[in-house]
């Protein structure tokens, strides 16, 4: 017998951003939306649902490379002979070019978690045939820089042995929960694990050590059995061509453990029933700022007057 699915609770940094950014987006996003993929499903589930898988370009772009750069890494891990670099990239944009159809035609109300739904095109979004352009145009740069690297070259040439993780859906514990993560890509080089990530936005990401960084190096210290000392982490700045080496230590580890713990709190204050990830719409205040709300994916069914 197929085992029900159950909406259990876990602490990720996505979770965590969603949060502060609305408590009621992150309601919709963790229990409104669920069992809205049921064919008995009522319509406003149905539709918060299919609103949660909606896309913006940004999100877009880097879903696009990620993908592609990880079928790569998974033939290269398993000694599957790698295609011309202009040969993925053309697949890569027959792909795009499937997802922009998919999308304007609204096949995505339909199946979801098959197609692809923009969130310009369901909200009539006006964005220019250059603004689209630019959006493929960005995805081939990151492309094109990823695969004419150093970092590239030295993947390609690793052990099998050496690829510990690639896109994988994983996660540790703490003080009793799962803390989820995915990374983009982990190796082992020497006496190191080496984490890598992928960012691919226009806008410069900061170059310090992130709260995501953090969480992989707790991650990688505990599933890779490495101490901390030989935990590094490496962001490729696909956009800029730049590359940054990072290691923690043990304090700022405490800090991020420290954060994540009070972070964990304040969600779990919110539910009916935190043994049972019991939650109530109402308990999940709105933010009610235009900034925010105009590029929420749920507006429709939180603020439709808007």
């Amino acid at each position: 017998m197929k085992k029900k699915l159950e909406n259990t609770f876990s602490w990720s940094v996505s979770r965590d951003s969603v949060f502060r950014e609305c408590p009621r987006k992150y309601y919709f996003n963790y229990y409104g939306h669920w069992g809205g993929w049921q064919s008995d499903a009522d319509r406003r589930t149905r539709q918060i649902y299919v609103l949660k898988q909606l896309k913006n370009r940004a999100t877009w772009i880097g879903q696009v490379v990620h993908a592609c750069i990880a079928r790569s890494l998974h033939n290269v891990s398993r000694g599957v002979p790698l295609l011309a670099v202009d040969e993925i990239r053309s697949i890569t944009l027959s792909g795009m070019r499937r997802d922009f159809r998919d999308s304007t035609d609204g096949r995505y109300w339909q199946k979801p978690r098959v197609y692809h739904g923009f969130f310009e095109h369901e909200y009539d979004v006006e964005v220019s045939k250059e603004e689209w352009k630019e959006a493929a145009d960005t995805i081939d740069h990151c492309l094109k820089t990823f695969y004419e690297s150093e970092t590239f070259e030295a993947l390609r040439t690793l052990d099998s042995k050496d690829y510990l993780e690639v896109e994988e859906f994983s996660s540790t514990g703490l003080d009793g929960v799962e803390i989820s993560n995915k990374l983009d890509c982990a190796t082992r080089e020497r006496d190191l694990a080496i984490v890598w990530d992928w960012k691919t936005g226009r806008r410069e990401a900061d170059t310090g050590l992130s709260l995501q960084m953090a969480c992989y190096a707790y991650y990688a210290k505990q599933a890779f059995r490495v101490d901390l000392a030989h935990v590094e982490t490496r962001r490729f700045d696909l956009y800029r061509n730049k590359l940054h080496k990072d290691s923690i230590r043990e304090n700022a580890m405490q800090e991020m453990l420290d954060y994540v713990r009070g972070s964990m709190k304040d969600m779990l204050g919110l539910l009916d029933d935190p043994d049972r990830n019991v939650a109530r719409e109402e308990r999940f205040q709105k933010v009610e700022r235009s900034a925010v709300c105009l590029k929420c994916n749920f507006l429709k069914v939180c603020m439709p007057s808007l």
